[in-house]
């Protein structure tokens, strides 16, 4: 029993993801980058059998687990179109996934007349970014479809994000703000990606390898379901049920 406490425990989780973050940024050292991309897969795998193994997450969890890999697997041949296509079908999978599971919480919750004008400020300037960054993108990557995926990853990301941040604010939780860290992370891989990949720029490939592995050990945080008497099962009762 203890050793599979250990291996549930939130620790096994910081630790693990902090293995993994090293070996990654190690291996874009040493390798190339394509090379190197299937440390994200051995990631996402790793995590995906560990949960499988011990059902230490709620079901909806593991299907983020799997859209995470059915993404790292994608990003491997990033350059063919098909793969390229794949990869932004999952990526936005992960945060449709994140979104359905959250906005029951939220659903409730109404805002005053500042927070809206502030929201769809922010909103607006989003968009107007993204478009700006479609925009850089070289005419040898653009492919028919390229522009409605980019388009509805973009779209979920600024919708995931404001769910996140409400989210935090009604509830005030350790795993609410591992929500929120592991969105931002995830939404901060991205564009790290996005300088590294379309404006050619590598050394972006180490916050976006950091970004999407610790991003991916904050939604398990997120995720996890406490052991009966764990200390982690202290955390508010109406923020358990996902």
């Amino acid at each position: 029993m203890s050793n599979t406490q250990n291996l549930y425990s939130p620790k096994f989780i910081i630790a693990s993801t902090l293995f993994w973050v090293i070996i990654n940024l190690v291996s874009i050292c040493f390798l190339a980058e394509e090379d190197s991309r299937w440390f994200r897969v051995a990631n996402s795998l790793y995590f995906l059998i560990w949960s499988c193994s011990l059902g230490v997450l709620k079901p909806k969890i593991n299907y983020v687990l799997i859209a995470y890999l059915i993404c790292d697997i994608a990003l491997v041949y990033y350059e063919i179109a098909v793969f390229n296509f794949i990869t932004f079908l999952a990526r936005s999978l992960i945060f449709f996934l994140l979104i359905f599971i959250v906005f029951p919480k939220i659903r409730s919750v109404k805002f005053n007349f500042f927070e809206l004008i502030l929201g769809i400020v922010v909103i607006a300037i989003n968009i107007y970014l993204s478009f700006e960054l479609l925009g850089m993108v070289p005419e040898a990557y653009l492919y028919n479809s390229f522009s409605p995926a980019y388009l509805m990853l973009t779209a979920l990301t600024i919708l995931l994000i404001g769910l996140a941040f409400t989210y935090n604010n009604r509830f005030s939780s350790r795993r609410s703000f591992y929500f929120l860290l592991g969105t931002l992370f995830l939404a901060l891989s991205d564009v790290n990606f996005f300088i590294a990949f379309y404006l050619e720029v590598p050394s972006f490939y180490y916050p976006d390898r950091f970004f999407h592995i610790l991003a991916l050990g904050l939604i398990l945080l997120f995720g996890i379901t406490p052991l009966e008497g764990s200390a982690y099962n202290n955390i508010e009762q109406q923020d358990l049920k996902l």
